[in-house]
């Protein structure tokens, strides 16, 4: 597998909460449409320890493969989840695509906050 992962910055407009409030209840149900996603995780920037850059959250997305990504990023699923970043974050983020290397794994913490909507499979 592969995962996409990227920065995310809300819009000036916009509160901590609202912000993530829009992504998981709008933006996030939009994005799972996109065909071949097997994972979509959104880490919340609590405190920056060290470095340069910064940011409002990371996003990362699984796909079985780069192909199977670059599918569904030519698909009018990603379209439209890319067209509705604007109504909630700055479109100023920076993505790779990352081979995870896992050295302990983390925690399973249960079913995702979408697992119970019809758009994602058991």
């Amino acid at each position: 597998m592969i995962k996409v992962i990227g920065t995310a910055y809300k819009r000036d407009d916009f509160e901590t909460e609202d912000f993530f409030n829009y992504w998981r209840d709008v933006h996030a149900p939009i994005s799972a449409q996109c065909e071949g996603l097997r994972g979509y995780v959104v880490s919340e920037v609590k405190q920056k320890l060290q470095g340069e850059l910064e940011a409002d959250a990371f996003v990362e997305q699984w796909w079985d493969d780069e192909a199977e990504f670059e599918r569904a990023a030519a698909s009018p699923a990603m379209g439209e989840a890319w067209a509705d970043v604007p109504n909630y974050a700055k479109t100023t983020g920076t993505f790779w695509i990352a081979k995870e290397h896992v050295y302990i794994p983390p925690p399973i913490a249960g079913p995702g906050s979408l697992s119970g909507h019809a758009w994602i499979s058991p």
